[in-house]
């Protein structure tokens, strides 16, 4: 038989209620015999103590004799034989222990240890010790009897139906404490048939309740990669549909004759490879980056002169549009960063290069480097015409084009910008942008200046 949890944890609880039954059982049965032996050795020391004071008015009647305090104990024994709570011997030892007085049933001295003793006093002055056996308590010890009796059987009828009871309860709290656990079990069972998108039930803030929210999240984190890698797949396939068309039509004009494999007919063929190289190479740095290994070459760089150097290779182009380059620092003095500079040049790249493509004639391009705190922040703005709200949370998708002029026909992969994004963060830094129809977009590269 298969042993679940829920039979464990029952067992658990039975086994604790068992040795806690049988514990309490024990204590309550000793506690009870013990006090009535306590009561019983108190009741033979009164009732001894009474029998002294007796033989010592005999002796004292006597004339301070012990002579005739035999018959005087033997004649009122012998008269109240009926009663039940005569003893059966009394001993009386002078102070060299040697019998002096004996009455009751004459069988000898019995083991010191079987007489209840005590003391015969006169005033102050002992005068002998008192010997009593079977001080005639008879009557207590059939009431001790029947009530231990009494309540043993009471007491384990208790137990009996307490751990019933406690049984009942322990069962549907097992079966209640691991309910959670057939949840998950069952919702692993469905993810393992593919159905990423399954949910637990949060019934408490306990730690199953955070294992179900844990558990919950990842089931959507493993739903939402499963969806991006649908879409990576499907996103590659339709990047490499065209080139690959492109490339087979032009092979296949070449392989009829109608093109000759001139120069100027195998460029498209070249473009197209290229085009596939660098797509290749962007998915390769981009996976990189995802998993957390790409490779940082870091050096103490100078940011500002770092970005100078970059506009001065836009400058040609900018001219050509007569678009107004502006670098400006904010902070005089900024403490160097300890950055990738290759890996800074790809991000900057393209940010500069995304401003320059959309912004139009005579517009402006502006570069702000300012510190925020611990963060050197890199403000690139363009005033272009901006980028739809609707579409600014998934810019830095890959693969992502917000509109018609975001399209390959501009020369891009649609990776540039989540390879921007995953370089910053491969630094502790992160990209934010911002955009308002018609009045530019603005780009945040915060690094970190520890």
């Amino acid at each position: 038989m298969k042993i679940t949890v829920t039979r464990k944890v029952f067992l658990i609880i039975a086994t604790l209620i068992a040795f806690m039954s049988g514990a309490f059982f024990t204590l309550a049965h000793n506690d009870l015999e013990g006090m009535f032996r306590t009561y019983a050795s108190e009741a033979r020391h009164r009732t001894a103590v009474q029998w002294a004071d007796v033989i010592s008015y005999f002796y004292q009647t006597e004339n301070h004799s012990w002579v005739n305090v035999t018959d005087s104990l033997t004649k009122m024994m012998s008269q109240n034989r009926a009663q039940h709570d005569l003893p059966q011997q009394l001993i009386v030892l002078d102070g060299q222990n040697h019998i002096i007085v004996q009455a009751g049933v004459q069988t000898g001295m019995r083991d010191r240890s079987m007489y209840t003793t005590v003391p015969i006093m006169e005033g102050d002055r002992q005068i002998g010790t008192l010997l009593i056996y079977g001080e005639g308590l008879d009557p207590l010890y059939e009431i001790e009897e029947t009530v231990i009796h009494t309540m043993t059987l009471a007491t384990m009828w208790g137990i009996i139906i307490a751990s019933a009871l406690a049984l009942l309860s322990g069962a549907l709290m097992a079966r209640r404490m691991t309910r959670p656990l057939k949840f998950i079990l069952k919702a692993i069972k469905q993810i393992t048939r593919g159905e990423l998108d399954t949910q637990i039930p949060v019934t408490s803030t306990d730690e199953f309740g955070q294992v179900a929210r844990a558990f919950n999240e990842m089931t959507r984190q493993l739903a939402a990669t499963e969806e991006a890698r649908k879409h990576l797949v499907a996103d590659v396939a339709h990047e490499l549909r065209i080139p690959l068309t492109i490339m087979q039509g032009q092979l296949e004009l070449i392989q009829q004759g109608v093109r000759g494999p001139k120069p100027e007919d195998l460029l498209p063929i070249h473009d197209e490879v290229i085009r596939l190289s660098r797509l290749v190479q962007d998915l390769h740095q981009l996976s990189q980056a995802e998993v957390g290994k790409l490779q940082l070459r870091k050096q103490p760089t100078d940011i500002v002169h770092f970005l100078q150097r970059l506009l001065e290779n836009f400058e040609v182009e900018a001219m050509d549009k007569k678009i107004k380059l502006e670098l400006q620092t904010i902070d005089e003095q900024l403490p160097m960063l300890k950055v990738d500079p290759d890996r800074l040049t790809q991000v900057f790249v393209n940010l500069l290069g995304n401003a320059l493509r959309y912004t139009p004639d005579e517009g402006t391009v502006r570069v702000e480097v300012t510190r925020s705190g611990d963060f050197v922040e890199v403000a690139l703005s363009d005033t272009g015409p901006g980028i739809d709200p609707n579409h600014v949370p998934f810019i830095f998708n890959r693969f992502y084009r917000g509109d018609e002029d975001r399209s390959r026909g501009t020369g891009g992969t649609g990776l540039g910008l989540a390879i921007a994004k995953e370089f910053v963060e491969a630094h502790q830094g992160k990209i934010e942008v911002t955009s308002e129809l018609g009045m530019g977009t603005t780009f945040v590269v915060s690094l970190p200046i520890n």
